[in-house]
């Protein structure tokens, strides 16, 4: 029994602590980015974390790759759902721009 908690521990740390990338298409607004997979969207207000094209790491503001007022293809970004109860919130995290 031991060894299967440990196990199901171990799966469960990795994938909380290197979640997927997605990838989506949206809308970039005045002061927020909304992106569509399947059934979810997932979005962010005035910043957020980003690569840059050259692959440097910013921990915070606009994502260069995101042009405001704009319709956006294929953004990759990372997302994580903050729950309250039943209800979940989808938020991105951080934002690809390397491919850009």
């Amino acid at each position: 029994m031991i060894a299967v908690f440990g196990g199901g521990y171990a799966a469960g740390e990795n994938s909380a602590t290197h979640p997927d990338v997605l990838t989506g298409d949206g809308y970039v607004g005045a002061d927020q980015a909304s992106f569509q997979v399947g059934d979810t969207s997932y979005g962010f207000r005035s910043s957020v974390s980003w690569t840059d094209q050259a692959g440097s790491w910013h921990d915070n503001g606009w994502p260069a790759c995101l042009p405001k007022l704009q319709t956006v293809i294929n953004v990759r970004f990372v997302a994580t759902t903050v729950w309250a109860g039943g209800i979940g919130s989808s938020q991105v995290v951080w934002v690809d721009c390397q491919g850009q």
